[in-house]
């Protein structure tokens, strides 16, 4: 293990270098961004801890160099005081903990625990399941539209909760697994967050996958295996695509989540694991349980707080936030940093409706990226049905009736609250305004009393 600490305080870079030579790591200290920055990329460190103001530069400026795939840092930022809204913003952009100074090293070490328990299991677990997050997939919740804002207060309450079950809602590539890997982050559990896929195995290999099988359980059996919920211990288990489950499996899982215990496929001890449960699906599960294909007493049991995470289509102008953070981080990659979206291509990704969400997104900006090779990003580069989603104006005539803009707009506005049934939260996001600008708009309209 490797540790590295950037902090232009001698005291601190001291205290922290010996706490984590005793702990094993081999430990390089540095006293500006530029020099840690420097160093990270020979060392290639596990952990590095930051400190939020540094000689030359603001320690947020480090997350994205040392957490991308290059060097693939865990990033633990520490600040003089703790300010909520930045901790969270520093936490979105890739740091893994945030620590108040001076600091509390028990904490420390507690977080460091998870650490080191996550660098172990990523040596052990199997292709079918993934240890916490890929850093090539992490992707903050960006954006300022209510809907997304509402996710980023859930986030945060229920990381505060560790205990209560996670059941997050939401088209497919909308970001319901950001979500889970969010609130896994910041409720600073020490066990790692493991992740199976629901509909990609068979219900026996499912069982054997969650539960673990004892030596000679069944004829390929050649050793004991230990299930997720013994290595997601002390962490979070996260079932992707939870409406595909089979019922005999729920029905074991309920219990699980009422006991904590279990057993291994073959075995007769009952097996303890506190490991929090967190679910995603696009399904809907009420009708799933009408249907008779997902348990109700299950559905009840995890639907506390739903987090309900919108399309991107609904998000109004967060749709050219996540295009910049794509294109400055997918750029970056290829060594294309300067490459900047044109108003043109903005134009064309804001009126499209995303059927894939941040995904299909975040895979049109790699495209035009590529295409564009050493230009700007131009329309050219964007997909078909992107360039032909915004429909080509008719000619206009003598007899056609000119409309002001004010009559457009509010024209507009009035469509967009039919299509979302009044809904003005939804109206604002899709409009691309707060709700309260909505609102004045619609006190000037006279349709509001």
């Amino acid at each position: 293990m490797r540790g590295l600490v950037i902090d232009g305080v001698d005291q601190t870079r001291q205290a922290l270098s010996e706490f984590l030579t005793k702990r094993g790591y081999e430990v390089v200290v540095a006293a500006t961004g530029s020099e840690g920055l420097s160093r990270a990329k020979t060392l290639l460190p596990t952990v590095a801890f930051v400190a939020q103001h540094l000689p030359d530069m603001g320690g947020e400026h480090l997350i994205m160099p040392l957490t991308n795939q290059a060097v693939g840092t865990r990033v633990m930022m520490m600040a003089d005081d703790v300010e909520l809204d930045k901790a969270v913003h520093a936490m979105k952009h890739g740091a893994e903990y945030y620590f108040a100074k001076p600091l509390d090293f028990d904490q420390v070490a507690m977080i460091l625990d998870g650490v080191e328990t996550l660098q172990q299991s990523s040596r052990e677990i199997p292709f079918s399941h993934r240890v916490e997050r890929r850093k090539s997939d992490r992707t903050p919740t960006i954006g300022e539209s209510p809907q997304i804002i509402r996710v980023q207060r859930l986030i945060k309450l229920l990381a505060q909760n560790p205990a209560t079950p996670v059941l997050i809602l939401g088209e497919s590539g909308s970001g319901k697994e950001l979500v889970a890997q969010s609130i896994h982050s910041l409720s600073g559990v020490p066990g790692p967050l493991v992740e199976i896929n629901c509909a990609s195995l068979s219900e026996n290999l499912l069982e054997s996958e969650l539960f673990g099988h004892e030596k000679g359980a069944f004829t390929d059996a050649k050793v004991l295996k230990k299930g997720l919920f013994e290595v997601a211990a002390e962490g979070t288990i996260f079932f992707d695509e939870l409406g595909e489950m089979p019922l005999a499996i729920q029905a074991k899982l309920l219990k699980v989540l009422d006991t904590h215990t279990f057993r291994r496929v073959g075995g007769v001890a009952d097996i303890t694991s506190c490991a929090r449960f967190m679910a995603a699906t696009n399904r809907d599960l009420p009708q799933l349980v009408q249907q008779g294909r997902f348990r109700e007493d299950l559905y009840y049991r995890i639907n506390v707080i739903p987090v309900k995470v919108p399309p991107l289509r609904e998000r109004g102008e967060d749709i050219l936030l996540l295009a910049d953070y794509f294109t400055r981080q997918v750029g970056a990659s290829m060594g294309k940093g300067n490459i900047r979206l044109t108003s043109e291509v903005k134009e064309l990704l804001l009126g499209y409706r995303w059927p894939g969400n941040v995904r299909e997104l975040r895979n049109v900006i790699e495209r035009t990226i590529i295409l564009a090779g050493d230009g700007q990003m131009a329309p050219e580069h964007l997909p078909s049905e992107i360039r032909l989603s915004h429909p080509v104006p008719a000619k206009m005539t003598d007899t056609m009736r000119l409309h002001t803009l004010v009559q457009v707009e509010e024209d507009y506005i009035d469509q967009v609250l039919r299509a979302t049934g009044n809904n003005h939260s939804r109206a604002a996001a899709i409009l691309g305004i707060s709700r309260s600008t909505l609102l004045v708009r619609l006190k000037k309209m006279n349709r509001l009393s």
